[in-house]
């Protein structure tokens, strides 16, 4: 029996015994891998380096599980941010900011704000970059993406130089030991003792909130203000900004109007448009799609359909309003001048929306003069003005009379200046809920084909860049929408209907 035991205890011990020689074996094998590797290894880090697109590509498993798709934009804009960051690296002055405006689902967050600041560290490891979007949230899903690559195993084979602090490696803030930092915040957020050699900001507008006045002036006011003081240099950081159109007054909008400001806009809708930017990318569609594999015609078909006109134009199209129209279609009829003065036009006045301000960025005073004929309403005259309180007077006083003015105070004090000049004015009070509400009321009638409009005036209404219609309630203004709708509900709708107008009813 001892025999027995002995025999078996030896042969533990030399299963043993062969077992750790192999697994020395294994990892002396492992220790010493072959030179090629090192070489593929080297070559592979040194191409992630010299070229961004080049890295995105490398590292697009690590955080996608979908298999890529590497439309012809993704290349543009990483080529777009290479050289911007190489500015930086060497410390030189930027170029201009960056607008990229590209549909949803365009991996745009994925190359600029989880890829962009991980590849940067590659080429200046002393970095600094602000990553911010509407909410705390988001920008926390990013950062820790972006985390996720540069704490990956391919990161740490491929750049072993770039070591994460581990006292300072949260979600929304980390640094590496080379000084580099990235911070993630918010519009609402506040941002304090922290200052960026680039600044990324991807969707600073809730799409569900972009037709709030309110949330549009904070967003708005984040990027004038708040980021112009977190630079390390004025001259040196850049902004990029990344984000579907959702309104004529959103980010880009903001932007764009700023006449001293050095931009470069990239604008890419879904389908080929003049909106397309720079315009020689117009002709890398493919038949008149931007990427017909992700967002093909079919998914565009069912896009618009879910959507609608408005959601449709802001996502894909890159617009603020459908070209058409959204509220407001082309549905007034032309009429010449000519054919207008053969007609006897009844119950002519001028329907006011009235504000005191020269300042252009703050609502305008504006008019629709029209009248009626064969219960049809005929458009002789429009306009709007920012003008204070006695230069409106003048000019209201060259306009047709009666003057139809909504009984707020600034139109009773306009109606009495008005009366006291010998100038017929009405007050109206108007009811019929909010402006879209009022609108939608008044949309039928033009839909029916009952409004018409000198011809020459068809362009103002339609396109004007500040007040016009089809771009409504998107658009920088709404008063000639208003002084409109003010004007159809005076003259064509049901008496039940009709605005209260003292002294008429």
């Amino acid at each position: 029996m001892a025999n027995k035991f002995n025999k078996s205890f030896f042969r533990v011990k030399k299963h043993k015994k062969a077992k750790s020689y192999y697994k020395k074996k294994r990892k002396k094998r492992k220790k010493k891998k072959p030179m090629q590797d090192d070489k593929v290894i080297d070559l592979k880090a040194e191409l992630c380096r010299m070229n961004f697109y080049y890295f995105v590509k490398t590292f697009w498993t690590v955080i996608i599980q979908e298999k890529p798709v590497w439309n012809w934009h993704i290349k543009y804009i990483c080529d777009e941010l290479q050289g911007m960051a190489k500015l930086v690296a060497d410390r030189k002055p930027r170029l201009y900011d960056l607008i990229i405006n590209v549909p949803p689902g365009s991996s745009k967050s994925t190359i600029v704000t989880i890829m962009y600041p991980a590849w940067c560290w590659l080429i200046d490891p002393s970095m600094r970059i602000m990553a911010a979007s509407y909410s705390g949230g988001l920008s926390m899903d990013h950062s820790t993406k972006n985390r996720d690559v540069i704490r990956s195993e391919l990161y740490k084979e491929l750049f072993p130089e770039v070591v994460m602090r581990k006292d300072m490696d949260g979600k929304g803030r980390f640094k590496n030991t080379k000084g580099g930092e990235r911070l993630a915040t918010s519009v609402r957020g506040t941002v304090t003792g922290f200052h960026a050699h680039i600044l990324l900001v991807d969707d600073p507008l809730n799409p569900k909130e972009a037709s709030s006045e309110k949330e549009r002036s904070n967003a708005n006011r984040f990027m004038n203000e708040t980021l112009s003081t977190r630079k390390v240099d004025k001259e040196l950081t850049p902004t990029v900004l990344v984000m579907q159109r959702l309104h004529k007054e959103d980010c880009t909008g903001n932007w764009l109007r700023k006449k001293n400001k050095e931009i470069k806009h990239i604008c890419l809708p879904a389908e080929i448009s003049e909106r397309v930017s720079p315009p020689e990318l117009k002709e890398r569609y493919i038949d008149g799609l931007l990427d017909p594999i992700r967002i093909s015609r079919k998914a565009l078909a069912i896009l618009k359909s879910d959507l609608g006109s408005y959601g449709y134009a802001g996502q894909m199209g890159q617009s603020p309003a459908p070209d058409e129209g959204g509220i407001w279609e082309k549905w007034m009829v032309p009429i010449s001048r000519y054919e207008l003065s053969k007609l006897k036009l009844t119950s002519v006045g001028s329907d006011f929306d009235l504000a005191y301000t020269k300042n252009n960025r703050n609502s305008a005073s504006a008019f629709i003069t029209a009248g009626k004929h064969d219960n049809k309403m005929y458009i002789t005259d429009l306009g709007f003005k920012w003008l204070e309180f006695p230069e409106l007077i003048k000019w209201m006083k060259t306009l047709q009379s009666p003057h139809y003015i909504e009984n707020l105070a600034s139109g009773k004090s306009a109606k009495q200046t008005l009366t006291k000049n010998g100038i017929v004015a009405i007050e109206v009070s108007v009811t019929g809920g909010d402006k879209i509400a009022r609108t939608s009321l008044s949309t039928p009638f033009a839909e029916a084909g009952m409004i018409y409009i000198a011809e020459d005036l068809i362009e103002i209404l339609y396109h004007d860049s500040k007040q016009g219609i089809l771009i409504f309630p998107n658009g920088e203004g709404d008063d000639l929408n208003d002084a409109l709708t003010q004007s159809i509900n005076r003259l064509l709708a049901k008496p039940k209907a009709r605005v209260k107008q003292t002294g008429l009813l």
